[in-house]
């Protein structure tokens, strides 16, 4: 998944949850300005910063590896 695209998945559950981007940043103790350039893919956020986000909107963070050893 890239940036932008974690970026817009956020905004449109945010929206799906008519919250607006102060609701988030009021629970998430993140700036709006901040919060804006991650929903449009401008800003690279550690992964705190993405599971403060995705715990105001009620999703979890699932983290998927590829074993490059893995046997098919």
């Amino acid at each position: 998944m890239t940036i932008k695209k974690l970026g817009k998945d956020i905004q449109q559950r945010r929206k799906e949850l008519n919250l607006e981007m102060s609701d988030i940043a009021d629970y998430s103790n993140i700036s709006i300005p901040r919060l804006s350039n991650i929903e449009n893919g401008k800003s690279n956020p550690t992964i705190k910063t993405i599971e403060k986000i995705l715990d105001v909107l009620g999703l979890e963070l699932v983290v998927i590896t590829k074993d490059k050893n893995a046997t098919r």
